[in-house]
């Protein structure tokens, strides 16, 4: 899924007059007011299109591309979207990453890991098992991760997409029994305490393309949210941690579903073949991975759910599929994962069998 992007500083410069003549001072930006949510039959709809167009996308052998990675994504859209698991589109995803996992990259370890545990069977379960032990021992010095899961933690440094998706994997392994060191998340928070930009975001990594954008401040929220493990994912309270407030706040200032806000601008000198619509739909998965995490159901003023389902039913194409910039079958994909909404289903701890609901 390619590499994630950097973020803009946007500055206002509310100003201004000098002694030889006034400067026209900036006029304040208007509110952003979203039109009211759309309703639930809609979403519903739009969900069954997407589910129907990506059920047509799969072979014969169950996969939905060349890398196991996308098979995994694909698995965890439909579960998302409330396929069965013993649906079969999703048990010959399945039978397809067990034979496939591990491929030797982060992102397929990630997503392969949270759609097995979607899926029945000790099989399943063991290969989640192992690929969450994988990740662990293929975290890096920084604290981060990098494309290869198969690297020790020789490796000095990763990269901040990588990294989102290996904390994400291994707070659902926690989340599903699955032991998993606290160290590893401690080292991953650390990391991004320890570089979060002036601005209060985060880029692709500290050295390389560093300055701030909207799919890697997100995913940067996310992890500090579900390395804190105490509160659990999902409680506002986490909106307290200085890191996380300026990150959310960050996110609100910038808020534009249609925009992976400052990847043009991170991305520098391939800026004329990126713009800020680079990773689109990877950025929305981004966000209510983030959002839900963090238990923000606001950026600002602005509901990121309502603004983020708009778009996205706006623009569903007619055979049910989301296009651009990613390729479809991945654009769809994160396009259900936001719909569905399905994040703190998969790194909320599980209640045990009988236990009573807290009230």
């Amino acid at each position: 899924m390619g590499a994630p992007r950097r973020l803009v500083t946007v500055i206002a410069l509310g100003i201004a007059a000098s002694l030889g003549g006034a400067s026209r001072a900036e006029e304040p930006k208007a509110a952003v007011v979203d039109a009211g949510p759309p309703s639930q039959s809609s979403v519903d709809a739009a969900v069954a299109r997407g589910v129907k167009w990506l059920r047509g996308e799969q072979e014969h052998d169950g996969a939905f591309g060349p890398q196991p990675g996308e098979t995994a994504l694909a698995l965890l859209a439909l579960r998302h979207s409330g396929v069965a698991e013993d649906d079969p589109a999703c048990r010959r995803a399945a039978t397809r990453l067990l034979r496939d996992l591990p491929d030797g990259t982060s992102y397929g370890a990630s997503l392969g890991l949270v759609a097995l545990l979607g899926q029945e069977g000790a099989p399943a379960r063991e290969k989640a098992a192992a690929l969450a032990a994988d990740l662990v021992r293929a975290q890096c010095e920084s604290g981060q991760w990098s494309y290869a899961a198969r690297r020790t933690s020789s490796a000095k440094a990763g990269d901040n997409s990588n990294t989102q998706l290996a904390v994400f994997a291994l707070g659902a392994a926690r989340a599903h029994g699955i032991d998993v060191p606290r160290e590893a998340f401690e080292r991953a928070a650390a990391y991004f305490r320890d570089t979060q930009n002036d601005d209060g975001g985060w880029g692709y990594s500290k050295n390389e393309r560093a300055q701030s954008y909207a799919s890697m401040t997100a995913g940067a929220v996310m992890t500090l949210a579900l390395a804190a493990g105490d509160p659990a994912p999902g409680d506002a309270r986490h909106a307290a941690v200085p890191e996380i407030r300026r990150g959310l706040g960050w996110l609100a200032e910038r808020f534009d579903p249609a925009r992976n806000a400052g990847a043009a601008e991170a991305f520098g000198s391939k800026k004329g073949r990126r713009s800020d619509d680079f990773w689109r739909h990877y950025w929305l998965w981004s966000l209510e991975r983030a959002c839900e995490c963090a238990g923000a159901k606001k950026l600002g003023e602005r509901d990121w759910y309502v603004a983020g389902a708009r778009f996205l039913l706006e623009r569903q194409k007619d055979d049910g599929s989301w296009v651009g910039p990613e390729r479809s079958v991945l654009a769809t994909s994160f396009a259900l994962l936001f719909l569905g909404r399905g994040t703190l289903r998969v790194v909320t701890p599980r209640r045990p069998s009988g236990a009573s609901t807290p009230r």
